[in-house]
């Protein structure tokens, strides 16, 4: 009765926003509209418009083809093309420091992703299969130090954790290490932390080490921390750079600002010069996260173009897994991935 009633409420929701949100858009498209286009503003940033249930009964991305854009004029941009055709994958990092077995402390625990390391592996593979120059790094060598100098590969894949952290978080808690990025910290002990550029990021190898000194009080350099903030992510040298897949969780979050979209790992990619931005909405798991990914590059090699490869992957995946396990199921997995693009569509 409990899974019952848990199915029914999603599909209410998921038929709801449906009304609320696309029905009015629905009546003003023609008849025969394959591929919408979405432009989200606000909270609308977050929604897997994908996974909205029609009047029909069906997910709206079995009536149309879904691409996203930050704005209209996105579709206006003619975008470079990377020189190279180097597809380039960091996966599976480690966290600790084992040439010293770093223990994590009672703070924030980076959980390893071992199922990752065999997806790239897998990925690694099918790369060859198909002539894509591949270069991968794993575990300690998925450093800052080795991505910082990558410079424009076709395709670039981070399959690690994301992180977004409160504006404000209260007292020396397991947050606290981010002091070091703090506009002010009062009698109260309530951290403010104001920028969301650096409040979200990624994790790569040597991060546990960093988040268990910073709680010691202690600061390492931050070349190569670990802690890639979406800051230092604008940074990095992606002009031309066709696709960039951020296989972790809630790559896709961040925080609002009125007249300049999201904030956060979304914003440092693009500005780093990313063409199609692959992310995350929710968490999702290891296992079927790698299979997505495998399904989603297939799809990709196949067609050239990266947003209809998602559509079509992403379609499939809700479909048979409501079939198998239900709404929740495939809602939870096969859901939360969405593709912005920047600048006119170029295929592979």
């Amino acid at each position: 009765m409990r899974h019952r009633t848990d199915e029914s409420g999603l599909a209410v929701v998921l038929q709801d926003l449906y009304r609320r949100v696309w029905g009015p858009i629905e009546t003003a498209l023609p008849d025969d509209t394959q591929t919408a286009i979405i432009s989200p503003d606000a909270s609308l940033n977050f929604v897997s418009f994908a996974t909205l249930l029609t009047p029909g009964d069906e997910f709206l991305a079995q009536k149309h083809s879904l691409r996203y854009v930050t704005s209209g004029r996105d579709l206006l941009t003619k975008p470079e093309r990377a020189p190279g055709s180097e597809m380039v994958v960091f996966a599976s990092p480690d966290y600790s420091d084992s040439r010293t077995g770093t223990a994590p402390t009672s703070g924030l625990y980076l959980a390893p992703l071992t199922n990752f390391a065999s997806n790239a592996a897998a990925l690694e593979a099918r790369a060859k299969r198909w002539n894509w120059p591949v270069s991968v790094f794993l575990g300690a060598n998925a450093t800052e130090t080795q991505l910082r100098p990558v410079r424009s590969p076709h395709i670039l894949h981070l399959a690690t954790h994301g992180f977004l952290l409160p504006e404000t978080i209260r007292g020396v808690s397991r947050f606290s290490f981010l002091g070091l990025i703090t506009d002010s910290t009062g009698a109260s002990g309530r951290v403010l932390l104001r920028n969301p550029m650096q409040r979200s990021g990624v994790a790569l190898a040597g991060a546990q080490v960093t988040l268990n000194a910073w709680q010691r009080g202690e600061i390492p350099p931050t070349g190569n921390d670990g802690i890639l903030t979406a800051e230092e992510v604008s940074g990095l040298k992606l002009r031309g750079t066709w696709l960039v897949v951020l296989a972790a969780c809630d790559t896709g979050i961040g925080e609002l600002r009125f007249g300049e979209g999201v904030m956060g790992l979304r914003r440092g990619f693009v500005q780093a010069g990313a063409q199609n931005l692959l992310m995350t909405l929710w968490p999702v798991f290891d296992i079927s996260s790698g299979e997505f990914m495998l399904d989603f590059y297939t799809a990709v090699q196949k067609t050239g173009n990266a947003p209809d490869a998602l559509a079509s992957v992403q379609r499939d995946w809700l479909v048979r897994l409501r079939e198998k396990h239900g709404l929740s199921a495939a809602v939870v997995l096969g859901g939360p991935f969405i593709l912005s693009s920047q600048g006119q569509f170029q295929e592979l």
